[in-house]
């Protein structure tokens, strides 16, 4: 009988051992179900990659890993719909681009390429955000030119601006960013050719496409320049926003809304001052010669021969009707220092006209010599010096009205000899002296008076340029 007890005793430990046992294994296998779960969840959400120097940004990137036509690219998202959009669609845009080129030069399978794009935010505040991109193509084991591509937007209407955006309407700044650049540039003896320099930093929007604003300056990037031992590495300049101060819209200026969400490190060198390129001696004499009524083929051309030749500057006051035929001349006159004001589209007087004419005659003007130069004239010169209250009122300001104080009516009288005896009898230091570039008697005429006011130690200088020394008297 006690056998028996314990028999049953054995059996039953047995049978709670083994459903202990049991339990135990499902409790482990429940446990290992739910980590498997847990970690195919965590694998499933795609890994966030941060900006290391905006965290709230975050960093796409798109990678093609392969030998041949291969690209590896990263841009950033702002969270921010329209901007977003914007950047991708420049990335995409440039891998396609890069894909056609391989296609259309039919290069060899065997032969590896990548596309390599970087970028960098050089600037992000409240009003603005700046993404510099840097892009590079490897063929063949050798990097080819690199290049640059800027965006700045203003982040309050999320739009992306350019330089003109940022500068009062009618502002001469790209005259000062040109002087600037090329005064910069040219410190570097081994960039490029002087020539290829003056092409680069020569006064047109598109010279100035790549930039970037920061809390107190302006940076601007110039892309490779092409040199006998190959490209070199992209060019910047940066300039302190206090110089352009009365031309800078508000909202672009040192104010709270542009500083920087992180500490921003100053560029290491800052222009601060406007460089007097044209090596204008406040101290000795001045005059500016001004030329109306053209531009024409031969007497302008003479006119420009001879200014050139004796390192001289002289002002143009062009026509808008005679602009749209000789384009090229109004690009020289720009290229070669001279400035082109602005005297009306056909030669009426204005203050007999109505607002509306008037507007035409001067705007109509203002836009055919952008179109043609990229330059906007800062100066008018109304026809036969017609000028009132009603046509200063319709002009709103956005153009100085220049005239003259020595006049040569060469117009009338038609001989060289006479009209340089008029100027050579009235010049004095700062005077302004009233010609025409539309009579070939003219044009001789100019020849012998920049001679003789050279030999007289005369420095011939713009009107933009009298005005500058003028105020450097004063302050002196």
């Amino acid at each position: 009988m006690k056998i028996k007890i314990d028999q049953l005793k054995r059996i039953k430990f047995k049978r709670v051992f083994t459903l202990l046992v049991c339990i135990f294994v499902l409790v482990l296998s429940i446990r290992y179900v739910i980590s498997e779960k847990a970690q195919a969840t965590i694998k499933k959400e795609p890994e966030i990659n941060s900006d290391r120097k905006y965290p709230t940004v975050e960093i796409q990137t798109l990678i093609k890993d392969q030998t041949h036509g291969g690209y590896s690219v990263s841009y950033p998202s702002l969270h921010i719909k329209k901007i977003d959009q914007s950047l991708k669609t420049y990335v995409k845009k440039e891998i396609a681009n890069y894909q056609q080129t391989l296609a259309q030069n039919a290069i060899s399978k065997n032969i590896s390429t990548e596309l390599t794009i970087t970028y960098d935010i050089t600037h992000y505040s409240e009003q603005t955000v700046t993404i510099l991109f840097n892009k590079y193509i490897f063929t063949g084991g050798k990097w080819g030119e690199p290049s640059i591509q800027t965006f700045t937007f203003d982040l309050p209407s999320k739009k992306q601006i350019s330089l003109q955006d940022i500068f009062y309407e009618n502002s001469d700044y790209l005259n000062s960013l040109s002087m600037i650049a090329f005064t910069e540039l040219k410190q570097n003896k081994n960039l490029t050719e002087l020539e290829q320099l003056k092409e680069k930093t020569k006064p047109s929007i598109e010279n100035f496409s790549e930039f970037s604003l920061l809390e107190n300056t302006i940076v601007l990037y110039f892309q490779p320049f092409l040199k006998p031992t190959g490209y070199s590495e992209p060019q910047s300049i940066a300039i302190k926003k206090e110089i352009f101060d009365s031309i800078l819209l508000d909202q672009y200026k040192n104010t709270e809304a542009n500083k920087n969400k992180i500490k921003e490190t100053p560029p290491s060198h800052i222009v601060t001052e406007i460089p007097n390129s044209s090596g204008i001696d406040p101290t000795k004499k001045v005059i500016a010669l001004t030329f109306d009524d053209g531009p024409s083929k031969g007497p302008t051309t003479l006119i420009l021969d001879a200014l050139k030749e004796s390192d001289s500057h002289a002002t143009f006051f062009v026509l808008g009707s005679r602009v749209q035929y000789y384009p090229e001349i109004i690009q020289r006159m720009l290229e070669e220092g001279n400035e082109v004001g602005n005297h009306s589209w056909d030669h009426p007087q204005l203050s007999r006209l109505t607002e509306e004419q008037v507007q035409h005659q001067i705007l109509d003007t203002q836009a055919i010599i952008k179109k043609v130069s990229g330059h906007e004239p800062i100066h008018l010169r109304p026809p036969y010096g017609a000028i009132n209250d009603n046509v200063r009122q319709y002009l709103g300001g956005g153009l100085s009205v220049t005239l003259w104080n020595v006049d040569t009516e060469d117009w009338k009288s038609r001989d060289k000899d006479q009209i340089v005896q008029s100027v050579m009898s009235k010049v004095a230091d700062g005077k302004i002296v009233l010609m025409h570039d539309i009579y070939a008697t003219s044009a001789e005429a100019a020849i012998e008076i920049i001679k003789q006011l050279k030999a007289q130690d005369y420095q011939l200088v713009t009107i933009s340029e009298l005005e500058e020394v003028k105020k450097q008297r004063q302050e002196a």
